[in-house]
């Protein structure tokens, strides 16, 4: 992992917040890109938060940009945190967070826990509990069993080893090093551990989204704060049952079906159909851009993929060549 090579604050930090909810092999091309964009803490603090954005775009929870962000000015304003408690005190940095930043980049004998460390710890002492209850008992073992000579190493190690040998499903007992320590191995628990949450029902949504097209410039506008993806920009977007208003809206002209797809938000699924409306006039409601500012700025996964559609159905070009991710 890149980050581990560079071994800054910074490095970690950024590491860190794109990391949560998101896999490794996804968040790699997005750190790289960002660091590029971003070398150091004073750049990301002088940066345009649409900027901010437009980077992050296609790794999803865009709460983390924010956060970084926002972080990224504070600590131009007040200096690095010095300790895993003034870590908590950014944006974005909860317990685990502040515990990984300040022990691997700093070696502040601080111990963590992640979904890997917990069922690590679950499967080590066989332990059927849930939720609240095991996260406390793992915090617990972690704190008792830090490795204070080199906490860096020690939480990388206990977060590689659940990642890579004591997985979810399929875990490879035969290599792991803590194997005759392993109560679940002895009681023949592994797949049982952790024990499983019920999880949440899947909710149904179905949107439309129209893409207004007049003399080149195709109309956006930006998603309202306390919406998903606030501050990013969209087509005109709506519920089914709103989809005539909306349509009629954007006035007279001739409409293109693009096509219909499928796409997640935690346990929404959302089915969204999308169609080219070739407007006689621009309305005021929105802005209008060409399609290389379009590709400019920061759209949430489901806008940008109907983005292409309407570039690629005129033209067969990307104007979107970014990492693809959540």
């Amino acid at each position: 992992m890149p980050w581990r090579t560079a071994g800054d604050a910074y490095s970690v930090w950024v590491s860190e917040l794109m990391l949560q909810q998101t896999q490794v092999a996804t968040v790699i091309p997005y750190w790289h890109r960002w660091m590029l964009r971003f070398p150091t803490v004073e750049l990301l603090a002088q940066a345009e938060e649409s900027e901010v954005m437009s980077h992050w775009q296609g790794l999803g929870y865009y709460r983390r940009a924010r956060a970084l962000h926002a972080g990224a000015k504070s600590i131009v304003l007040n200096g690095w945190p010095k300790s895993a408690a003034e870590w908590e005190r950014l944006p974005g940095v909860g317990r685990y967070t502040a515990g990984a930043i300040a022990s691997i980049a700093s070696g502040e004998p601080v111990p963590l826990v992640d979904g890997n460390v917990e069922r690590v710890f679950a499967r080590l002492a066989d332990r059927d509990s849930i939720g609240p209850a095991l996260n406390r008992a793992a915090w617990k073992w972690a704190n008792e069993n830090l490795f204070i000579e080199s906490p860096g190493d020690w939480n990388q190690a206990l977060m590689e080893l659940g990642a890579t040998i004591c997985r979810p499903r399929s875990p490879e007992c035969n290599r792991c090093p803590i194997q005759s320590y392993c109560l679940a191995h002895q009681n023949g628990t592994v797949e049982l551990r952790p024990t499983a949450v019920a999880t949440r029902a899947s909710v149904i949504l179905q949107h439309a989204v129209f893409v207004p097209l007049h003399d080149n410039f195709l109309g956006i506008r930006q998603i309202a704060p306390g919406q998903w993806w606030e501050g990013m920009w969209e087509f005109p977007r709506c519920n089914l049952q709103e989809s005539k208003a909306t349509r009629n809206a954007l006035g007279n002209g001739d409409d293109t079906p693009l096509g219909a797809f499928k796409h997640q938000v935690t346990h929404h699924r959302i089915q969204i159909t999308a169609t080219l409306v070739d407007c006689l006039t621009q309305s005021s409601e929105l802005e209008w851009v060409d399609e290389a500012e379009l590709a400019r700025r920061a759209m949430p996964a489901p806008q940008r993929k109907i983005a292409q559609m309407v570039i690629r159905n005129r033209s067969g070009r990307n104007l979107f060549d970014v990492p693809s991710g959540r």
